[in-house]
């Protein structure tokens, strides 16, 4: 979501105050024929906070924003109007810290569109995949996770198949983590 001095801009650059979800179709039109560029009126809703959704926004749709306000992109929107403005924030994320388990717990983590696992943790950072529905990854995997949070990317350090190494690995790139929660 948005800071609201960012949504100031942006009222004030459509000339009216944005109260109800319907004018995000109006404003999507209106940053297209100003930027060339589209912004989808779903994501518009999710940035204003009419709708709920990935807690931070694609990189990309910021830029596009920033175009509409009249900067080449979301990064120098931010520095003009003070660093805190919308790159960093304190919240509460629903998490799992991979130091707090104890070997043998399994884990289970939902992400769009529709993926699953399951995994049993092995100890120092260490996960076996034991069920995978929808993923790149396989049943009998070994990952290496410091964590896993809601919202968020799960980032994998290190992936191993059949003895072999695959490197780093990124789930969930569209929208972050759905869920995450101990099963056992």
């Amino acid at each position: 979501m948005l800071n609201s001095r960012i949504k100031q801009m942006i009222q004030e650059r459509f000339n009216s105050p944005i109260q109800y979800p319907q004018q995000c179709e109006a404003l999507a039109m209106a940053i297209q024929e100003a930027t060339g560029q589209t912004l989808g009126t779903t994501t518009l809703k999710r940035m204003l906070g009419f709708v709920n959704g990935p807690a931070k926004a694609r990189p990309s749709s910021l830029d596009i924003l920033a175009q509409y306000l009249g900067y080449p992109d979301y990064n120098l929107l931010a520095k003009d109007l003070g660093e805190d403005a919308d790159i960093s924030d304190f919240r509460v994320v629903e998490s799992i810290d991979s130091a707090d388990l104890e070997p043998g717990e399994q884990i289970q983590v939902t992400y769009h569109p529709n993926r699953l696992l399951v995994l049993s943790y092995l100890g120092e950072n260490k996960y076996l995949v034991n069920e995978s529905r929808g993923s790149k990854l396989m049943k009998g995997d070994t990952l290496m996770i410091a964590g896993f949070y809601v919202g968020f990317e799960l980032l994998i350090s290190d992936v191993e198949r059949d003895k072999k190494h695959l490197g780093s690995y990124q789930a969930a790139k569209q929208g972050g983590l759905t869920g995450v929660e101990i099963i056992c």
